[in-house]
């Protein structure tokens, strides 16, 4: 009990407001459109979730475009990867490939922010660079490291944006799959147009997410395989096999 002098204290976990910084902002944010990633994010939503009014906002973000950048941003902040420190390049290549789809997944709905609102965050740095390192120990020179790393990127990340899109798009679709009521009729005058694509329609009807990514991660790595191979003749020197 408080003494006389003494002012009564609020109740513990009542009064106390968390202090509004950038970093809660952004993890608001990226809340917010999480629960709805087809709707627009405003900023008088973002305020009122926070319970601040929407001119303290800028205190932390410059403007809306700030706020995109840092939610990807702190996206791209946690992509660090656990890889294999040994073993063969192509087997590492293929965990980087499959860690960095498994972690962009884990916030799909920031990924198609990445088309537009990017910046070259730490982790993100460090992940290509994990991945120059095993390029570079498997014998790749260096402009070729540079555009093989290119390609990996490139694709892991394109495969995962059309990912995301149709399941934004399509909910309910399976991913690659083809949906048959687009199609037009198969005795039509426009399906004789296309006989090898309704030949085969039956086998387009699963996606197969998983498997076709894995199945185009190794073919990559195959003709990364073949180009270094064909570098290495053309050198004259016999290309080894680097752990790095």
């Amino acid at each position: 009990m408080a003494s006389p002098n003494e002012s009564p204290r609020a109740p513990r976990g009542k009064g106390r407001r968390t202090p509004l910084s950038r970093e809660r902002i952004l993890d608001k944010a990226l809340e917010l459109v999480g629960r709805d990633p087809d709707g627009e994010l405003r900023m008088r939503a973002l305020a009122q979730a926070l319970g601040t009014a929407p001119m303290s906002l800028y205190r932390h973000v410059r403007n809306k475009d700030d706020l995109l950048d840092g939610m990807t941003g702190r996206v791209l902040d946690r992509l660090d990867m656990e890889l294999p420190s040994e073993g063969p390049w192509t087997d590492r290549s293929l965990a980087w490939m499959h860690g960095l789809r498994e972690k962009l997944h884990e916030h799909p709905a920031v990924v198609p922010l990445l088309r537009t609102h990017t910046r070259y965050a730490p982790a993100l740095l460090r992940a290509i660079n994990s991945l120059l390192a095993i390029l570079r120990g498997a014998g790749f020179a260096d402009a070729a490291a540079a555009r093989a790393s290119r390609e990996i990127l490139w694709f892991t990340f394109g495969f995962v944006i059309m990912e995301i899109r149709t399941e934004q798009e399509y909910p309910g679709v399976e991913v690659g799959a083809f949906s048959i009521q687009a199609f037009p009729a198969q005795d039509s005058a426009e399906a004789a147009q296309i006989p090898d694509l309704i030949d085969l329609l039956p086998h387009f009807m699963k996606g197969e997410a998983d498997e076709t990514f894995a199945e185009g991660a190794r073919h990559l790595i195959a003709g990364l395989v073949a180009s270094l191979e064909t570098a290495a003749v053309a050198a004259g020197t016999p290309r080894k096999e680097a752990r790095r």
